[in-house]
């Protein structure tokens, strides 16, 4: 905890535990003084540099960020990453095509792993 900035602290300090209790980006962002962008920035952080827990759920009526802490939370977080993704590298992918036929130049916008 010590590693993470002020800012950061803020941010985690009101993550909820469970996805029953998901705090909404647009509540996060006020009782931070932050805009939903640059919270929503930090949390990427959190987990992605920090290995930090954090889920977020798109579920009408009880969507938002929300501390993962069971098998049940897991899914929750992840049932909709990767249709996302998915959605993501084909926009990418017909910005390719779209890049050849345009200007005749092959452009690679999808990364491979």
């Amino acid at each position: 905890m010590s590693q993470l900035s002020r800012k950061e602290r803020l941010v985690l300090g009101l993550i909820p535990v469970g996805y029953k209790q998901a705090i909404h980006k647009r509540l996060l962002a006020e009782l931070t003084g932050l805009d939903e962008r640059e919270a929503r920035e930090i949390i990427y952080h959190l987990v992605v540099e920090h290995g930090l827990p954090i889920g977020s759920s798109t579920e009408p009526g009880t969507g938002g960020y929300f501390i993962i802490d069971s098998t049940d939370d897991m899914e929750i977080a992840t049932r909709h990453l990767k249709p996302r993704a998915a959605k993501i590298f084909k926009r990418a992918r017909a910005l390719e095509k779209l890049a050849q036929q345009m200007f005749n130049r092959q452009l690679k916008l999808v990364l491979e792993e």
